[in-house]
């Protein structure tokens, strides 16, 4: 039976997100020395998501120069099909080699799903391929409201949801945040408190802002493709439009924390073509462009970095030490470079987590399988 995420817990996030203080300056550039292996425990993990690279790192031209993309032709082997056991009732099945998770605990298999979305380190959520959401891991929060019904897209961090009938839903909603959202109907939203914007089937966007802040900047028109989901401490909102160029503007400020972001000039046009979001931060935004490389831009000085762990090319997402190929290799880079080991046999369509611990849809079936300890739970996905 699939279980219809009724609450979630939001503790672990907001003590991981530091405020306003928190810079993008702050990377690493190589994994922490003693680094365990894909499938170990993930309790007490300190994993910086910007390893790699950073507003430090030499900028590089990517509008020039691609890399190959031979590893897109081919298709990667099926054969962790065959290499599984059957799913036990508690959503666990093992591999026919431990090794192949780090020689830990084999990993979970669990429903069929099409996307993912990770509200916090301590839960991850996924859309069914009957367009229901489900999540798993601590799921006791009063703060987090499930989705009334089937719903036609969920931002990455499930902060927003666009319902069936094209209403926006706010999954994540604290009493002592009120925000009113438009009515819709929409198509795509991206954003968190303070402020958020959706666009609707004929491209209109429209944004909201909650009370006491100031909207510093209107987007420019769409059509979007990706909406990014910036914090309350972050200076800008992006998006990326249905051509693939990336387009960022002020968002919404409140007191002192808008001089800081008013610090600086404003370059909102990064050069390039994007296809995905991967996260954001006070003075920048990390996304994938269309030869597959990590990218970081920084709209107020117009200043573009590629990461030295995928600047080789050819990934679709990314995050810590792990990379998603386009040909659907997950790989994890234990000292930041290299071609990278595999973190589970097969090939994947999407993931959300790092090393220590992250679940990925399985291209040959869309089920949804996990690696790594969770003391919530987390790792452990629903089976019908």
């Amino acid at each position: 039976m699939l279980r219809a995420a009724p609450s979630l817990t939001l503790a672990l996030a907001l003590v991981a997100c530091t405020g306003p203080d928190a810079s993008d300056t702050k990377t690493t550039s190589e994994s922490s020395s003693g680094s365990s292996a894909p499938g170990t425990s993930s309790e007490g993990s300190s994993t910086p998501t910007d390893v790699g690279t950073g507003p430090d790192s030499t900028t590089v031209d990517i509008t020039s120069g691609g890399t190959s993309q031979a590893e897109t032709s081919g298709s990667t082997s099926q054969a962790e099909t065959s290499g599984s056991t059957s799913t036990t009732s508690t959503g666990e099945g093992t591999t026919g080699d431990p090794t192949e998770t780090g020689g830990e605990d084999p990993f979970k298999v669990g429903i069929a799903l099409k996307r993912l979305c990770s509200p916090d380190p301590s839960s991850m959520c996924g859309v069914t391929p009957d367009d229901e959401l489900v999540c798993w891991g601590a799921i006791v929060s009063p703060f987090y409201k499930a989705a009334p019904g089937k719903v036609k897209s969920v931002s990455q961090h499930c902060f927003l949801a666009v319902l069936e009938s094209g209403e926006l839903h706010r999954l994540r909603d604290f009493p002592s945040q009120p925000l009113d959202l438009p009515g819709g109907p929409f198509v795509l939203a991206g954003g968190d408190y303070p402020y958020g914007c959706a666009m609707a089937a004929n491209n209109e966007v429209t944004c909201w802002v909650a009370e006491g802040y100031t909207a510093l900047e209107v987007p420019p028109p769409g059509p979007y493709v990706a909406l990014d989901e910036a914090h309350e401490w972050n200076c800008q909102m992006c998006g990326i439009r249905g051509d693939g160029s990336l387009v960022c503007w002020k968002k919404a400020v409140k007191g002192d924390w808008g001089a800081r972001c008013n610090a600086f000039g404003w370059t909102g046009t990064a050069p390039g073509t994007y296809t995905k979001f991967i996260g954001s931060s006070s003075h920048s935004v990390k996304l994938m462009n269309d030869m597959g490389q990590l990218v970081w831009f920084h709209p107020e000085f117009g200043s573009i970095s590629v990461a030295p762990l995928f600047a080789s090319g050819g990934f679709a997402e990314a995050n810590a030490l792990v990379g998603l190929r386009q040909s659907g290799e997950l790989l994890y880079f234990e000292n930041g470079m290299g071609d990278g080991v595999p973190i589970l046999p097969g090939a994947y369509t999407t993931f959300r987590g790092d090393h220590n611990g992250g679940c990925a849809i399985r291209q040959s079936d869309s089920r949804v399988l996990c690696w790594g300890e969770g003391e919530y739970g987390q790792f452990d996905p629903p089976t019908e």
